[in-house]
């Protein structure tokens, strides 16, 4: 009888390719033993602060010193000056992401697929902030704030992707609600931030761009990944650039489905994100300077709400096993909140909206991106394809707000803040209609 071999030596690397094994392990799993990295709780908190970093460096201009620096840039005409400049920042970031997502798909880097684009993305994004803060008119701001957009949405998409990835379906509700709270938190911590360095210099670009910075570089730094060969990846072709932006609804409904809904809450959510500085100075008599405490408490609410609701319905959701009840349950929150807003004549009231707007985003957030990738199409080689094509829904929005915005706020006279709020409500209503429709999640 012949002595028994050893089986042959194997590589980390061997684990990707595998398939003979008696219980064929998931994507997540296939790259947890592939890198010998496991997703714990280091893991998830260096990618958390780095997401939380990511969203301080882009959110921060959009939400508060890009409104402030037009307004001193063009103080008659700020409100549609920020439209246009905001809407081609927002095409800029339709287009970037799914590109570069798919671009990241298929890197062959020896430093991998993702970390390239994520600290690439930061860097360069850092130096179009410096632009927007030294911009002598409003056409560099507008390119500035273009570059930004594209720069760190290349580094959103890569980031994103590790989500289906590297996290099992076990764990995603909890960690699709740590991202939730994500947004929000980088948003205060901005403008935050923008107390102590004041809105008349420089530094309220310099210090969110720089802190997002080395929150990310930290997590690059301690990412896991193996650089993939030619041969295993197809040929990049001019044709994969605009393919990279579609998933064919028809053969992927589910999918398109839960991209529809975030549409069409995300565009409840922009009209509030966008215009609620222009709010404050309009309806209640705020001047930018004395706006900008009102928004940071408000930002504080909205993060703190957020954060509650986020991390508690992504437990939740992976507890029961259900995704689609907590997202159309937040739509419906969220809508509510912009009647409060809507209806608004003192801050007390326009915090309490905000507030309210907090846990609707909260729920929304914490639970969406872990129904989308129970559903993502082809997870286990395109997911930042999928994600990025995923996260349209909630750029897109960003361009078509500050379009439709104005249409709102002249119905009835100038200024008809209780017109855009209430529209937003009745988009964040259909939204929650749209989830309802998805069938391969429960």
């Amino acid at each position: 009888m012949p002595p028994a071999q050893n089986p042959p030596a194997q590589n980390p690397g061997d684990a990707r390719v595998r398939t003979d094994d008696p219980e064929p392990l998931s994507g997540p799993e296939r790259l947890a033993k592939a890198t010998g990295q496991e997703v714990n709780g280091a893991f998830i908190t260096l990618f958390i602060l780095a997401y939380i970093g990511l969203w301080i460096a882009l959110c921060t201009p959009a939400s508060v010193t890009l409104a402030l620096r037009v307004a001193d840039l063009d103080p008659d005409g700020k409100a549609d000056s920020l439209s246009t400049i905001a809407g081609a920042g927002a095409f800029c970031a339709l287009v970037a992401n799914p590109v570069f997502g798919r671009l990241s798909d298929l890197s062959t880097s020896r430093w991998g697929q993702r970390r390239p684009y994520i600290l690439g993305g930061m860097v360069l994004g850092f130096g179009a902030l410096l632009v927007m803060g030294t911009a002598p008119n409003l056409f560099v701001l507008g390119l500035g704030w273009c570059l930004a957009q594209v720069l760190f949405n290349a580094a959103l998409a890569a980031a994103t992707a590790l989500l289906p990835e590297r996290v099992t379906d076990r764990y995603r509700g909890r960690v699709s609600g740590l991202m939730g709270t994500t947004t929000q938190i980088g948003i205060v911590s901005g403008t935050f931030l923008v107390q102590f360095t004041g809105t008349d210099n420089l530094w309220m670009f310099i210090a969110p761009g720089l802190l997002g910075l080395v929150m990310t570089g930290i997590f690059v730094c301690y990412l896991k990944e193996l650089p993939r060969s030619r041969a295993e990846l197809p040929r990049l072709r001019w044709a994969d650039i605009p393919s990279s932006m579609w998933i064919n609804p028809v053969r992927h409904p589910d999918f398109a489905w839960a991209w529809c809904g975030r549409f069409l809450t995300w565009t409840g959510v922009s009209f509030l994100t966008t215009y609620k500085a222009y709010f404050l100075m309009d309806r209640l008599g705020y001047t930018a300077e004395d706006a900008t405490p009102v928004l940071f408490w408000s930002m504080l609410l909205l993060a703190t709400t957020n954060t509650l609701s986020s991390y508690t319905a992504g437990w939740l959701s992976d507890r029961v096993r259900r995704r689609k009840i907590f997202v159309a349950a937040a739509s419906v929150v969220f809508a509510c909140a912009m009647v409060v807003v809507a209806l608004a004549q003192s801050t007390g009231m326009f915090l309490a909206g905000v507030a309210l707007s907090g846990l609707g985003q909260g729920m929304y957030m914490g639970v969406d991106y872990a129904l989308v990738a129970s559903v993502l199409p082809n997870k286990d080689t395109e997911a930042a394809k999928g994600m990025g094509v995923f996260n349209l829904s909630s750029t897109i929005p960003q361009t078509i707000a500050p379009i439709l915005a104005p249409v709102f706020l002249a119905l009835g006279g100038e200024d008809n803040y209780a017109a855009l709020y209430t529209a937003a409500a009745a988009f964040c209503v259909a939204g929650a209609f749209g989830i309802r429709l998805v069938r391969g999640a429960r």
